[in-house]
């Protein structure tokens, strides 16, 4: 018996309960799912979920199995269907019965998984060896077991929480398994699946999804990473020798992803991801108002914006800082989300509109009926929310916070992190939400990036060339981490690379340089990412400046 062939085997779930009257015969499975109560979606998801787990319970041949879970299969993925409307666009974190039924759809592609991956092991018993004439019903059972736990994984990174139990190493012991008796390269039809499709490349898409963080993109996001992760495939294959440049390891039997390689783990394989990481540089440099192309394989390319790229350069690149030494931790810090409420406590608990009429330049720019003026922002609603790092690099920390309900944090939201304990003279520093993932115990984990241990509160005003200007927008001046650019500013409105900007200070907050001069201008501005909710913009450096 083969060491992949025993680990297939190996903790495969027995069933929580007896086999009942579930009779596990293709055609008597067919007639009952045809007599299910569909009009009744709760009760045809909970017969649905006692055959699956009276199967799982059940001695069967391996034949057997397969025919009663493809009769099964229809049925169980329109019931995920009917599951995943009712979570679908629905905001994070999840409300108790919309995460109930994102429980219910990834526990239902799990137990199809296990069930085919126990097909296959009987097929293939007892030792390991696929039998005369039945190669087709392993390879059709190894590919559904590998798809059926490729959608248990992307269903919880889609609503940030951490993927069942068992999904990873199963996933990774049916690709060992295949491999080794050579047909992870095989394509099988399957229409669930989007068409023909073999074992390997729905690994690899699975591993690329899993290296660049999926718990760093938007669910629309996700959505369009999954079909280039899939055309990458063919790129970005395993390795049996570490390449150079980006390779994370590749468990080889452990229930996660691939990551830096753990000292207690064993692994033979790497993810080369070099291809992958060289054409989003490759489409950076060909960016046209706001879009580029990847170019995942043969045939057209798939367009996609400047914001996703960059997301896709942070990740290659946090991938490589992960093997880098984190510090332990454990104290707490304030934090505050938003532009508008980094802003409040920044000026010292004052809202926009006190802060401009006490500005260094006076009332003049206070804009009769602006938004801002109108009592609107309810700042004195805003809430810190203290919490805790449990580990930390120079680029940024690892935190959770007690209550997500109470947080609700989104990924790229803008944060402000503080060790003060004096309310009105914190010091505070700005960061940004890389990644974020739901726990079990009603807590929220996140990845905070570091954008700058020192800020101010600002305001921008946008002057046009004959003098004009336009509203006055908040905003947040930051001391970047790494010096030597000019100056840098978070702000909540649309500015324009090119645009001219007046920096408007508190009066106990101007610059001391800027002295009996008049305002502070700054002739020329580039954007440096828009971020929908917010910008950052930079001061361009004069053409022909020392670089």
């Amino acid at each position: 018996m083969s060491d992949s062939y025993r680990r297939l085997c190996d903790d495969l779930p027995r069933g929580s309960g007896a086999p009942g009257n579930f009779i596990a015969e293709p055609r008597k499975v067919k007639a009952w799912v045809a007599a299910l109560p569909r009009a009744n979606t709760q009760a045809t998801e909970q017969e649905l979920a006692r055959a699956l787990d009276s199967l799982l319970a059940q001695r069967l041949d391996g034949s057997q199995r397969l025919g009663a879970l493809e009769e099964l299969r229809a049925a169980v993925l329109e019931a995920v269907a009917l599951l995943e409307r009712q979570f679908t666009a629905n905001p994070l974190p999840l409300p108790p019965d919309k995460a109930r039924a994102a429980a219910v759809a990834e526990t239902f592609h799990l137990l199809l998984a296990h069930g085919y991956r126990k097909a296959a092991a009987e097929l293939c018993a007892p030792a390991g060896a696929v039998p005369f004439l039945r190669g087709a019903g392993v390879l059709q059972a190894l590919q559904r077991s590998a798809w059926h736990y490729s959608r248990a994984l992307a269903l919880a990174w889609r609503v940030y929480r951490a993927p069942g139990e068992g999904a990873w190493r199963g996933l990774h012991r049916v690709h060992r398994f295949a491999a080794s008796i050579k047909l992870d390269r095989k394509p099988v039809d399957d229409r669930a699946a989007g068409g023909n499709i073999d074992i390997n490349t729905l690994y690899v898409q699975t591993l690329l999804m899993a290296a660049i963080n999926p718990y760093a993109f938007g669910q629309g996001e996700q959505d369009t990473l999954w079909p280039i992760a899939r055309g990458f495939a063919g790129r970005c294959g395993l390795s049996d020798r570490a390449p150079d440049g980006l390779a994370p390891v590749v468990p080889e039997d452990a229930d996660r992803g691939p990551g830096p390689g753990a000292g207690d783990e064993s692994h033979s394989l790497w993810l080369d991801l070099r291809a992958f990481a060289d054409d989003v540089e490759r489409a950076l440099g060909r960016v046209r108002e706001g879009q580029s192309e990847l170019m995942p394989g043969i045939g057209p390319g798939v367009r996609v914006g400047n914001d996703l790229l960059l997301r896709l350069r942070r990740a290659f690149g946090q991938m490589a800082a992960r093997g880098l030494v984190r510090l332990p931790a454990g104290h707490s810090l304030d934090t505050v989300l938003g532009l508008s409420g980094l802003h409040y406590f920044l000026a010292g608990q004052r809202d926009f509109d006190t802060f401009m009429r006490q500005s260094a330049q006076g009332s003049v720019h206070v804009i009769a009926g602006a938004a801002w003026t109108q009592g609107g922002l309810g700042m004195a609603k805003v809430t810190r929310y203290t919490g805790r790092v449990l580990d930390q690099s120079l680029g940024g920390y690892r935190m959770t916070w007690e209550n997500a309900e109470q947080v609700r944090a989104r990924v790229g939201e803008l944060v402000g992190l503080s060790f003060g304990e004096d309310a009105e003279e914190q010091d505070w520093m700005v960061g940004v939400m890389r990644w974020l993932r739901y726990e079990d115990n009603g807590g929220l984990s996140a990845g905070v990036e570091l954008l700058a241990r020192r800020a101010s509160p600002v305001a921008l005003r946008v002057v046009s060339a004959d003098g004009g200007s336009r509203q006055v927008s908040r905003a947040v001046e930051i001391f970047p981490l790494e010096s030597g650019g000019g100056r840098c500013f978070v702000s909540n409105a649309a500015i324009e690379s090119g645009s001219r900007v007046e920096v408007i200070h508190d009066a106990d907050g101007q610059l001391p340089e800027m002295g009996a001069r008049g305002p502070d201008l700054l002739p020329d501005i580039e954007v440096i990412l828009n971020a929908g909710d917010y910008v950052i913009v930079g001061e361009r450096a004069p053409a022909g400046a020392a670089a």
